[in-house]
């Protein structure tokens, strides 16, 4: 079983959750150009990974899938 990584449009509201922490990643906007984030934020004992453009408010969040 592979478990694979992929980020996707939010299944969460961003708003609605705790920030956790943040880093700077390798990883260009694709508007912008400009550094992303990768962010962590907490709700009910669970933790979602985002990765954000802090210029164009751009959120994805990671999903990991098994194949």
């Amino acid at each position: 079983m592979i478990k694979l990584s992929k980020y996707v449009t939010p299944n969460e509201d961003v708003k609605k959750l705790l920030f956790v922490s943040e880093e700077e990643s390798d990883i260009k906007c694709g508007k912008c150009n400009k550094t992303m984030f990768y962010t962590i934020y907490y709700k009910d004992k669970d933790s979602y990974d985002f990765l954000v453009c802090k210029d164009c408010d751009i959120y994805m969040q990671r999903v990991i899938e098994e194949e």
